[in-house]
């Protein structure tokens, strides 16, 4: 094993593939924040969604993330939605994560760093679109940093995660083995496709998930953090 910040991974490596909110910038707490606030503008009334609840579905795609909302409230809060106030919410949440200040996760600009010198290629591999992937690395300062960026609309018919789909994809394109991968993932769903694509899975509880929960699903992680 060889040290990337600070990870172990296998001496075998030849590219880290990232995910992005929750490993390499701290979105989570935007989204704990805002979610509620939008939901309460649009309403008129408080949805008073936990932070816990928030971070179990934090890993899907934008617009699975507030299908998943969307229902929630109408199951347990009675509050229904139609379309243009569905369109409205997801509209203003995407344009305020567009041009929000993320930081960095602490430790990503020594990991990344690492990588380099020790001549590990970099990938992000993120559930949401490609282009607004490319605009939040750009803002942070990071995107010169990754030979590839991987949005679920990169190829045609690429399957979100947990699907292996995007992972698949980003290693053709990269042109490396599974077997000399590393993904690195906050979330079940993300450790899931990082397994099924066959690679070395890193589990950080900077995101989604608690230590205690990582520790709780290791079946899926080779390595928690």
């Amino acid at each position: 094993m060889k040290k990337i910040g600070i990870m172990s991974i296998p001496e075998n490596t030849e590219a880290i593939l990232w995910d992005m909110d929750g490993v390499l910038i701290d979105s989570l707490g935007l989204d704990v924040r805002v979610v509620n606030e939008l939901l309460e503008k649009y309403l008129g009334q408080r949805a008073g969604l936990s932070r816990e609840y928030i971070a179990s579905i934090f890993a899907y795609s934008i617009p699975e993330f507030w299908r998943l909302i969307f229902e929630k409230m109408s199951a347990e809060l009675g509050i229904s939605s139609d379309g243009a106030f569905r369109d409205a919410v997801i509209g203003e949440y995407t344009a305020l994560r567009q041009r929000y200040p993320f930081a960095l996760i602490p430790g990503v600009t020594a990991a990344l760093a690492d990588a380099r010198m020790g001549e590990i290629k970099n990938a992000v591999v993120s559930n949401n679109l490609i282009a607004q992937t490319k605009e939040i690395l750009a803002r942070t300062g990071i995107i010169d940093d990754f030979d590839l960026v991987v949005g679920n609309d990169s190829a045609s018919g690429l399957k979100n995660k947990p699907a292996p789909d995007m992972y698949s994809y980003a290693l053709a394109q990269l042109n490396v083995d599974p077997k000399n991968s590393v993904v690195v993932e906050d979330s079940l769903i993300g450790a899931e496709a990082g397994k099924r694509a066959g690679c070395f899975v890193v589990g950080t509880s900077s995101g989604s998930l608690t230590k205690e929960q990582l520790i709780a699903s290791s079946r899926l992680f080779d390595l928690i953090l």
